[in-house]
């Protein structure tokens, strides 16, 4: 996500030429051989949208888009392609967007707050107070019964993992983490905390609140999803893609991208990891042998990234646009 963070099945013939076509057989010499201009994506739609989408999730049976300049979140139908609902938050909602106990989270970093969007009603439920480290880049983490976030309690450098009570927004546990911890997310039964200062993975055992494994990851580590059997992690200071053990708390293998730089994004669906970054709007990985099988380049401001319904959902920033780039499963099934 760039810097604030910055993104239908009717097109199924090009989908099948894109997805489930043979791809080369992967080599050591990098991946120029995957490379495919930007042009050559199969965007099915380009959801017009006020300037200035940032961050965004899926969800609910929607896709929801914050726009930081307006202060509001959308809420976007898949099946029209239509926004359905425009929510107000807070000034600055950056930090991502959460989802889990069937609400959507919206934490901002000059309110300090969390808005937590109720999906029945399109409407703000309730606001949490909590002491959000105000760096551009981060994510919320939401499950394990909590909402985890990074604060600077104490006067720390992004160095505090907070956990809150979804239901009294009550501070549970502070934990201290490594300076500079931004990316959170929640996964096979720990809490996953990135450091960019010291470029570690930081596992966080929900039982004792504390940090349990601190696994060296290449450099300036920031995004990172869990799913296909591991925790991967996005590093900006490389451009590259590791995968963790969450068994063996040990990385069992890097991928060079070649996505180095501020921003990016991952997701997981489909049968497949998926990645963003500035300049690199998509690639795609097969978990099964780690081998990537496409990558787009071209284009600014297009390096945020949810896969759903589907598609692929990235944000064009620049052009106030959410494309939809249809997608399918592993096994060439929509999805």
């Amino acid at each position: 996500m760039h810097c604030h963070s910055n993104r239908r099945w009717f097109m199924a013939s090009l989908v099948a030429v894109w997805i489930t076509s043979p791809a080369q057989s992967a080599g050591p010499t990098g991946i120029a051989q995957y490379r495919h201009a930007l042009s050559e994506l199969p965007v099915a739609a380009r959801i017009q949208v006020p300037v200035g989408p940032a961050w965004l999730e899926t969800a609910f049976g929607s896709v929801w888009v914050v726009k930081i300049l307006n202060h509001e979140v959308l809420r976007i139908d898949p099946q029209s392609n239509e926004v359905i609902a425009r929510i107000s938050v807070g000034q600055e909602p950056e930090l991502g967007l959460g989802v889990g106990f069937g609400s959507v989270w919206v934490p901002d970093i000059r309110d300090h707050t969390i808005s937590q969007i109720d999906p029945s009603t399109n409407t703000v439920r309730r606001v949490l107070s909590a002491d959000l480290a105000p760096y551009a880049e981060g994510s919320i983490g939401v499950g394990a019964g909590s909402i985890w976030v990074i604060t600077n309690n104490d006067g720390t450098d992004a160095g505090t993992l907070t956990r809150l009570d979804p239901e009294s927004g009550s501070i549970v546990a502070q934990i201290p983490v490594h300076p500079k911890s931004h990316g959170v997310t929640v996964s096979y039964g720990a809490v996953w905390v990135t450091s960019t200062a010291d470029s570690v993975l930081q596992r966080i055992d929900t039982e004792s609140n504390t940090v349990v494994a601190a696994i060296p990851v290449p450099k300036q580590p920031l995004f990172l999803a869990g799913g296909e059997g591991s925790v991967w992690v996005l590093s900006q200071g490389e451009g590259s893609l590791a995968r963790v053990d969450p068994a063996s708390n040990r990385v069992v293998e890097v991928l060079p991208l070649g996505v180095s730089g501020e921003g990016g994004d991952l997701s997981i669906d489909a049968g497949y990891v998926w990645v963003s970054a500035e300049g690199t709007p998509l690639t795609q990985i097969d978990p099964t042998n780690n081998q990537v099988v496409r990558q787009y380049t071209g284009g600014s401001h297009l390096d945020t990234l949810r896969v759903a319904f589907g598609a692929a959902w990235l944000v064009d920033d620049l052009h106030g646009q959410i494309w939809r780039v249809p997608v399918r499963s592993r096994l060439g099934q929509s999805h």
